[in-house]
């Protein structure tokens, strides 16, 4: 079956984010919300023309509701307002001239950060409408295993080479750690972790049915070997290419949120499923060994940080601090927020001496807490929203779908890995991380309902 134009242009748009530094600089991300402008613009002009949605914006109207809420509030944090931030009153009368107040310390930026959070809001729907198919799904899931191997290939061979380049930029940060084209080893490990899943929902997928087998074990053994090396061989290697860049990031929570991802995935995989006690420590054994594998090719990474212990204990005590300051901030405009995206310019004046100056403090490590510091707990609470319905949409397709629901099994997975990540990190904050992890849910939220209902059923 024929690709579709626009998945085809999604997943050319997904693989081309991580570049160039995982899209998190203002130019790529401009060119992204271009790319993606552009796309959302041509689907719109074919249904216009005729063509039928894939899914009704009905089946989501709660997910959209919330989301449109929250882009709203950003444009009222945007608007001059005549009332807001004292700080306006304060440059008014330091300039001498009228500045209409708003509720953002720096609109500018609140409408940057808009235009991110619009462009992953597009990557979604348009994944969502070009994945009602199961074959285009699978192609998108495929793609996605292969652009993680292709970054994952990038990545080793720079850290196997001296580690000294990140692209065409002698690298700056992280020099014993894997980042591929990301400048942050935790941003890689998010983007590293969700391609794994793919590779691993798609590997699941082609040995379910032998797992189930009544054969002798010497029988599925082979059978499971002719499946992931012969007929499977480039989704194993996609698959243990991504998991060996994940362990060399030497990222801790990214590690430990993907293993959470695969196991949550591992876990629908199971439910409910015959196999036999044999087939169950044949795979255990299999998974042991990969796992054993790929923590032997990065436990000198990660010791070279649990060795630092003043660096470590250094870094969560800062940690710490910047949370404290974030409530702090959070406290000063529970319910206005200080504009989405302004998170750098406020946290400055609750900074310490405890914090060194040369320290850059520009993400709070937990991106729920820089969400209420931005947006106000009403607003963040509304998009937080939005995706915790769009992971529950999922879960009920695993367990309305006898078919078809290993991708929504995966949405809820990946969901699971960078909402945990989300708590220590800011990884999906990076656009890459971001465009990713859209494109992958709507992929999952598209094979949560059943083939025989209508596109237009609400």
């Amino acid at each position: 079956m024929r690709t579709p134009w626009l998945l085809r242009s999604l997943i050319a748009l997904v693989a081309l984010a991580p570049l160039p530094l995982g899209g998190n600089r203002s130019l790529p991300a401009a060119l992204l919300a271009l790319g993606a402008a552009l796309l959302l613009s041509l689907w719109a002009i074919s249904v216009l023309r005729g063509a039928a949605l894939a899914i009704s914006p009905a089946r989501l109207r709660w997910p959209l509701i919330c989301f449109a809420l929250t882009c709203v509030w950003i444009l009222v944090q945007w608007l001059p307002l005549g009332f807001g931030d004292p700080l306006w009153q304060i440059a008014a009368d330091e300039t001498g001239k009228a500045l209409p107040a708003r509720l953002s310390v720096n609109p500018d930026e609140t409408l940057s950060a808009l235009m991110r959070l619009l462009t992953y809001g597009a990557v979604f729907w348009l994944s969502l409408q070009s994945a009602r198919h199961p074959h285009h799904a699978e192609v998108g899931l495929k793609a996605v295993a292969a652009i993680g191997a292709a970054y994952a290939v990038y990545g080793l061979a720079i850290f196997l080479s001296g580690n000294n380049w990140l692209l065409i930029y002698p690298k700056w940060a992280y020099p014993a750690s894997l980042t591929s084209t990301f400048v942050n080893r935790n941003s890689y490990a998010s983007f590293a972790g969700l391609c794994l899943l793919a590779a691993a929902a798609l590997l699941l997928a082609r040995i379910r049915h032998t797992l189930s087998l009544n054969w002798p074990l010497r029988r599925r053994v082979a059978r499971l070997v002719e499946q992931l090396i012969l007929q499977s061989g480039w989704l194993t290697a996609a698959f243990l290419v991504s998991l060996t860049a994940l362990m060399l990031t030497g990222s801790r929570a990214g590690i430990a949120s993907s293993a959470a991802g695969l196991i949550c995935l591992a876990l629908f995989f199971l439910r409910g499923r015959a196999i036999g006690a044999r087939s169950l420590a044949a795979l255990l054994v299999a998974v042991a060994l990969i796992g054993g594998l790929a923590y032997a090719l990065g436990a000198q990474t990660l010791k070279q940080r649990y060795d630092a212990p003043d660096l470590v204990e250094a870094s969560g005590h800062m940690r710490l601090e910047g949370l404290s300051f974030a409530l702090s901030a959070i406290a000063s405009a529970p319910l206005t927020g200080t504009g989405y995206g302004t998170f750098t310019d406020v946290i400055t004046a609750y900074r310490t001496i405890s914090i060194p100056s040369l320290i850059q403090w520009d993400k709070a490590h937990n991106t729920y807490l820089e969400n209420a510091v931005e947006l106000g707990i009403p607003a963040a609470a509304t998009l937080n929203l939005a995706i915790l319905l769009l992971a529950l949409r999922c879960l009920s397709g695993v367990f309305t779908r006898q078919r078809g629901w290993l991708l929504p099994a995966t949405g809820i997975a990946a969901t699971l890995l960078v909402a945990l990540h989300a708590l220590v990190d800011f990884s999906l904050q990076i656009p890459a991380v971001a465009i990713l992890y859209a494109f992958l849910m709507g992929l999952a939220v598209a094979q949560s309902w059943r083939q025989e209902q209508s596109a237009e059923q609400s």
